[in-house]
């Protein structure tokens, strides 16, 4: 039995290997490939993915794994938690094609092209039949993987284990009506807030140096880690000392990029803290995307927008920008916490699209 635990450790990593070079090939993908070596890197993510999937789905993974579970180590220790780890994973995966796997990864690249050049010119319908395609696609392997509620609950599955639809809903209609509360007397404060007290020039150079001492500052390291710029913000990792962070620049208002790099910094935080002698197995993954998330949220909300690191921040933001604008710390914070209604949203207003978007949904 220890045996096929110590197999299993080994296969757990040599996919986590391969993984990696495919997320520095995405990370590639979506800061500095060249335009057209788009299509060679979808076939290499798609190469890649099919390798990784027959790995782990080989019938041999599923008897080391039966082995470990006929052995029953302790419930609550670290070889327990990666053995029920990977029995999830093994029969979720299983029951995917790996034509499938590489199906998606293809249409998946082709699709984040298409999106960012959607994006630039504001034409919506140069994304459409890949969003098409992929939610085609979702819902093939929804199906694959069989639910009983609803497909989404199939898919949410793989970033939220356990997670049901039905019961997002019901935390959303809950919340709904307490962020409507909140919502009015915010919007009527920012209001009183003109929309140009932050605009300004904000060079890029010193919006770089500013995010790199607000990252570091709350414990981001830099010699296991960057910043580059890229159309949306994320944070990848591609090994147990290699965790990069993105985000992208307005010139004339800093907050973008300031609160994406908090933002990303949040789970850039969880990443290097996760225990590096457990890489590449379950017990040194994140737990889940809304674990993740929340510490994400937490750098970039509630202590970004506080008082007290608004107090600061003031004095770099006041340094880096000297020429750009007269801060006031009062009403610097305030428009840091602005709510306003419009479709990108300010915090209660996005929660809120967010709620009644997913409640409104018949798909879930």
């Amino acid at each position: 039995m220890l045996d096929s635990y110590q197999k299993l450790i080994k296969r757990s990593r040599e996919i986590a290997l391969i993984a990696s070079a495919s997320e520095l090939l995405s990370w590639d993908l979506e800061t500095y490939l060249p335009k057209k070596g788009v299509n060679f890197c979808a076939e290499q993510l798609a190469h890649l993915s099919g390798h990784t999937h027959r790995l782990f789905i080989a019938k041999k993974v599923g008897d080391w794994i039966s082995a470990c579970e006929q052995h029953a180590f302790p419930v609550e220790s670290g070889e327990a938690a990666n053995v029920r780890e990977w029995r999830r994973r093994y029969d979720r995966a299983t029951k995917i094609p790996t034509r499938l796997v590489e199906k998606f990864q293809r249409v998946r690249t082709h699709a984040r092209e298409a999106w960012r050049e959607a994006r630039q010119q504001s034409k919506f319908n140069l994304f459409k039949p890949h969003l098409k395609k992929l939610v085609t696609l979702n819902r093939q392997m929804a199906d694959h993987w069989g639910y009983q509620e609803s497909p989404y609950d199939a898919l949410m599955d793989e970033y939220e284990p356990g997670g049901r639809a039905s019961q997002v809903r019901a935390l959303f209609a809950e919340l709904r009506p307490q962020i409507v509360t909140l919502l009015g007397p915010a919007l009527e404060r920012s209001a009183a807030i003109s929309q140009d007290f932050l605009r300004g020039n904000y060079p890029i150079p010193a919006q770089q140096a500013l995010n790199r001492e607000v990252a570091a500052a709350i414990g981001f390291d830099f010699d296991a880690g960057r910043i580059d710029t890229t159309t949306h913000p994320f944070c990848s990792t591609h090994g147990p000392a290699d965790c990069r962070l993105t985000t992208r620049y307005n010139e004339q208002n800093f907050a973008q990029s300031f609160f994406g790099i908090l933002h990303e910094a949040g789970h850039g935080l969880y990443e290097q803290g996760l225990p590096t002698e457990h890489y590449g197995t379950p017990l040194g993954s994140a737990a889940s995307l809304g674990i993740h998330e929340s510490q994400s949220r937490l750098w970039e909300n509630h202590v970004g927008r506080s008082q007290s690191f608004g107090s600061t921040g003031i004095r770099s933001f006041a340094v880096t920008f000297r020429s750009s604008t007269n801060f006031r710390r009062h009403k610097l914070r305030r428009q840091l916490i602005e709510s306003r209604p419009r479709s990108s949203g300010s915090r209660p207003t996005r929660s809120l699209t967010t709620c009644t978007s997913f409640c409104g949904s018949k798909s879930n």
